[in-house]
């Protein structure tokens, strides 16, 4: 398969996930989990030789990473499936994609990484968007604001879970690690539902199917295939084609919702991308 159109359905498969989502209809916990512990059984079989010995030779630091990693992940899956329910899936996958700038922000803070002052501006560009967006929704309705809110706290994790993880992925095959933060991940939201008194059981046919399409189309299938498109080409050219995805699931939302973004949301989102296009081409 050519390297471009392998980047480009990584785009269109992860562009189902808000949709899949929305269309299941269940506890935002329980979609949260079912689509990591799918996941991570369908991964299982083809990365269990890896894991066993690559998990072995892990030192405790490192131990230590694959849970908070798989924590993370965890919250941000819980939080952003959460925003669905509330605001707009372009508003809510606009926000969520704003996770390389709170990427940015944490390596500033934690690994000392000062970035380039035309990255800096276009950070503070990003977030004026992010704000024109919440100001938008807010004079609609009032969940809206919470959804945001869910959202951004979703891009938040998102970033801790990539910066923690950055070490981990060159000491670990991939499989290894995604298998590994997965399973963490799939335990963490068995517990919070467990604990929040959400049933993971009991939901009809269409659920279950849903649930699996989530594991198989934006999980395995998106982010699988953009994984494999980073041995082609340098990350941000990658993560240049995945904003793609806000894009793409408004139009999606569009045709199944009939849900059309507002005036605020669409000028947001235009400055949200063309900030995060100039911070990505910038650290190519």
């Amino acid at each position: 398969m050519s390297p471009w159109l392998t980047l480009s359905l990584a785009v269109l498969f992860v562009s189902f996930g808000a949709i899949l989502v929305r269309l299941a209809a269940a506890p935002p916990l329980a979609v949260s989990f079912y689509r990591v512990a799918i996941a991570s059984l369908i991964l299982l079989p083809f990365a269990q030789r890896d894991a066993r010995r690559a998990w072995s030779a892990l030192d405790g630091r490192r131990r230590l990473l694959l849970l908070a990693s798989g924590l993370a992940l965890a919250l941000h899956f819980a939080t952003w499936i959460a925003s669905l329910s509330y605001t707009t899936v372009a508003s809510s996958v606009l926000l969520v994609n704003t996770a390389p700038l709170f990427a940015i922000v944490l390596s500033r803070l934690f690994l000392h990484e000062k970035p380039p002052r035309v990255v800096q501006a276009a950070i503070a560009v990003a977030f004026a968007g992010a704000a024109l967006i919440a100001f938008g929704d807010g004079t609609g309705s009032p969940g809206s604001l919470l959804g945001n809110g869910l959202a951004l706290a979703g891009a938040v994790t998102l970033a801790v879970y990539q910066v923690v993880g950055r070490g981990l992925r060159d000491a670990l095959p991939l499989n290894a690690y995604v298998l590994g933060v997965w399973s963490v991940a799939a335990c963490v939201l068995a517990v919070l539902a467990r604990s929040s008194g959400v049933l993971l059981g009991g939901y009809p046919v269409r659920t279950w199917l849903l649930f699996t399409a989530l594991a198989v189309v934006p999980t395995l299938g998106g982010h699988g295939l953009a994984n494999k498109s980073l041995r082609s080409f340098p990350a941000p050219t990658v993560g240049l084609f995945l904003l793609g995805e806000p894009v793409l699931a408004s139009i999606l939302a569009w045709l199944v919702f009939r849900e059309m973004p507002g005036p605020w949301t669409l000028a947001g989102g235009a400055i949200v991308l063309a900030a995060l296009g100039l911070v990505l081409a910038r650290r190519a």
